[in-house]
């Protein structure tokens, strides 16, 4: 039995939605997301010229059609009667093939049952002028998650043909009746031909000339501008099914860079590339069940770059290209197969401009460096344990196959090196920052690479942010541990995060970060006075969202004024749902009358037990309401708890007037006190700490 010479993984395997392409609109074919170098050369001859690319007219606008046919049954040929010898078949001799004369395709790929051992496939295609392509052979296909094997292969591209010819064996035996072949007839759009020589968008590409994706809902992000960045096509432009993919996740940081290729036939044309990468797309979702396109990023051998898995160029999203390694990883994959054929200059360098781009982006500064890997799959290239490998890698030093091939893997030190080149000239604004900022012991890893976002170029990284205007020529580097999270709506941080009761506050320029554990809740500004910096941003704001505080008329919450006592009396009475009550006739104190303004709230008071007033009979209130008449207040609205009288505070004593009240405060940890260790019970409290008990004291009663 002749082995497969190769392997590659790919996407993790996912339960596949339903329904297919439709064509994208001209516009969004010819915009491309990227800044920066041309994602083609002049290199536009080399290889094998490909007839067009449209094996069936009626497959059209961009569109893929899969059709299964099962095998058992099929006519049998003799290969090697028609012209294909055991060399060039790279299956036994005397096996037939299996005839499929009236299938159009331009992919191929093959199913079998759950169980068996995995034939060795090869496919061969009738062109229109009546001659054969070469045999093909078609690789397993891997479940990068698991390693496992399984029952299928990857499509494999053999252009436009009007008859196919599938031959399997085993054991030198035709084992082709245990085989479905899905068959894939893509289509070309006509802005195929235009991306293929579209040199990228200016930097002044608008919100309307942005790409229009296919799905109404798309399950990842869309890739932003990015300065510095290589051209690029986006998955927009090159016509993505975003309603045929799942959720992406991504690393907190990148650790290498693994090159691929694809196999499979190299005679396709420049045009073609985006239909191939349409129809493996198709036929890892709809026929496998696969998530998505397992690699970062594809490039064709004229040195045009595309896009792959979704999710964001500028994240470390986790692809299927390497098992084992894939978290962590950018997986750019050469379309074609290079153990024969030689590296063209055009796709080697789009090759260096992305490794150089993307270690650049994630500050890492030699391509020459290592990267610290636990590995934790058995059956790969490294024991179980710690590893440090090199940071641009071949497939084959992590996994047991022939990728990227014999003449690309021997390419790898030269991409290195000019890869380091444009690591020493390219955009370096947001690294120079980084390092200014104290580098990774202060800011941590790379979680998105620099994108421009509003009005702001930014690199977010796991403890900090990285921000300059746009066109700025110096960039600030902050710690911040709510970075991942931050959007451009929240503008640049002002000064230093700060713990708080297991919280993190973090003051931004249009409000304030509270995080928690890995998720952060962002407070925009309410009042013009109460910016993200304040100490009681977050109870502030709860105040007001729970309508128990609608602040002044002219926009002001007036954070350290003292509150009234009247006033105080009306955020207890909002809190406890406003009850209805009939005040009395004749006032319960000398000092206020039916018509004093919350005359109704502080009788309702009054008749609760909440508040007694002075020996002298009046209530005083407009006075401002001391910290320790506050905790008579709210104990008494709790039903006056049993509670004790020693409140660890050294001003309140145990025969203090509110001894007992403080104590309970304290206790349920509704005031925590001065740093000193007292609670100076007879200051007059401002609005912002009375905003604190107000939202703890809520909190505990569960109000």
């Amino acid at each position: 039995m002749l082995e497969p010479t190769r392997r590659h993984d790919t996407p993790a395997p996912h339960d596949p939605p339903h329904g297919r392409p439709t064509g994208p609109s001209r516009r969004g074919l010819l915009a491309l997301t990227a800044l920066g170098l041309p994602a083609t050369g002049a290199a536009l001859t080399v290889g094998i010229t490909a007839p067009p690319a449209h094996a069936d007219p009626a497959v059209t606008g961009g569109e893929t059609r899969i059709i299964d046919v099962p095998l058992a049954g099929t006519d049998r040929v003799d290969a090697e009667g028609a012209g294909a010898g055991p060399s060039d078949a790279g299956g036994a001799a005397g096996v037939p093939a299996r005839d499929l004369p009236e299938h159009t395709a331009t992919m191929v790929g093959v199913r079998w049952e759950e169980g068996r051992p995995a034939p060795v496939v090869t496919v061969r295609g009738r062109l229109a002028g009546g001659g054969w392509t070469d045999w093909h052979a078609l690789d397993p296909a891997t479940d990068p998650g698991t390693g496992d094997e399984v029952p299928a292969t990857e499509a494999g591209w053999i252009g436009p043909v009007t008859g196919v010819q599938i031959r399997a064996e085993r054991d030198g035996e035709d084992v082709a009746d245990e085989l479905t072949a899905h068959l894939l007839t893509t289509s070309p759009l006509d802005a195929d031909a235009e991306v293929s020589s579209y040199s990228g968008p200016s930097a002044s590409l608008g919100l309307e000339d942005q790409p229009v994706l296919r799905a109404a809902a798309v399950a990842n992000p869309a890739t932003p501008p990015m300065p510095g960045a290589p051209a690029f096509v986006s998955r927009a432009a090159w016509g993505a099914d975003e309603s045929l993919v799942r959720s992406t996740s991504a690393a907190d940081r990148l650790k290498a860079v693994v090159v691929h290729h694809t196999a499979g036939s190299n005679a396709y044309s420049a045009k073609d590339s985006p239909q191939l990468i349409r129809g493996i797309l198709s036929y890892h979702t709809r026929t496998l069940g696969w998530a998505d396109l397992g690699y970062n990023m594809l490039v064709d051998k004229y040195g045009q770059v595309f896009e792959g898995r979704g999710g964001g160029l500028h994240r470390n999203i986790v692809g299927a290209h390497a098992r084992g390694y894939n978290t962590g990883s950018f997986g750019i994959s050469l379309m074609g197969d290079y153990d024969v054929a030689s590296v063209p200059s055009a796709a080697q360098d789009a090759i260096t401009r992305l490794v150089g781009w993307k270690l650049l982006s994630t500050f890492t500064t030699s391509t020459h460096a290592t990267g610290t890997w636990d590995v934790t799959t058995p059956d790969t290239n490294y024991p179980i344990g710690t590893h440090e490998l090199k940071v641009v890698l071949g497939h084959r030093d992590v996994n047991a196959t022939e990728c990227p091939g014999r003449n690309l893997y021997r390419k790898l030190e030269s991409i290195r090196d000019g890869a380091q080149r444009r690591i020493d000239s390219g955009w370096r604004k947001h690294l120079a920052a980084f390092s200014r900022a104290g580098g990774g012991a202060a800011l941590g890893t790379v979680v998105r690479s620099a994108h421009i976002t509003g009005d702001l170029e930014a690199t977010v990284l796991t403890s900090g942010l990285v921000l300059s205007g746009r066109g700025a020529k110096t960039a600030t580097g902050w710690r911040s541990e709510v970075s991942r999270q931050w959007g451009a709506s929240w503008g640049r941080p002002l000064g230093n995060p700060r713990r708080e009761g297991g919280r993190t506050l973090q003051g931004f320029a249009a409000g304030q970060a509270v995080g928690s554990g890995e998720k952060a809740v962002f407070l925009k500004n309410r009042f013009r006075d109460v910016t993200g910096q304040h100490m009681y941003f977050p109870e502030i704001d709860a105040l007001a969202a729970r309508g128990i505080t609608t602040g002044w008329p002219d926009g002001t919450y007036r954070p350290l004024s003292p509150i009234q006592r009247d006033a105080m009396v009306v955020f207890v009475h909002r809190a406890l749902g406003a009850p209805a009550s009939t005040p009395p006739a004749r006032s319960p104190f000398r000092d206020m009358s039916p018509s004093t303004m919350y005359y109704e709230e502080i009788c309702w008071a009054h008749a609760q037990g909440i508040v007694e007033g002075w020996p002298d009979g009046t209530f005083r209130p407009t006075a401002s309401v001391q910290r320790g008449a506050v905790a008579a207040f709210l104990y008494r609205a709790s039903g006056s708890p049993s509670t004790g009288t020693t409140s660890g505070f050294r001003d309140v004593p145990a025969n203090h007037q509110f001894a007992r009240e403080i104590t309970w405060l304290a206790s349920t940890k509704i005031t925590t006190g001065w740093s000193d260790g007292t609670f100076r019970p007879t200051l007059p409290i401002a609005r912002d700490a009375m905003a604190a008990f107000m939202i703890r004291w809520m909190d505990h009663r569960g109000l």
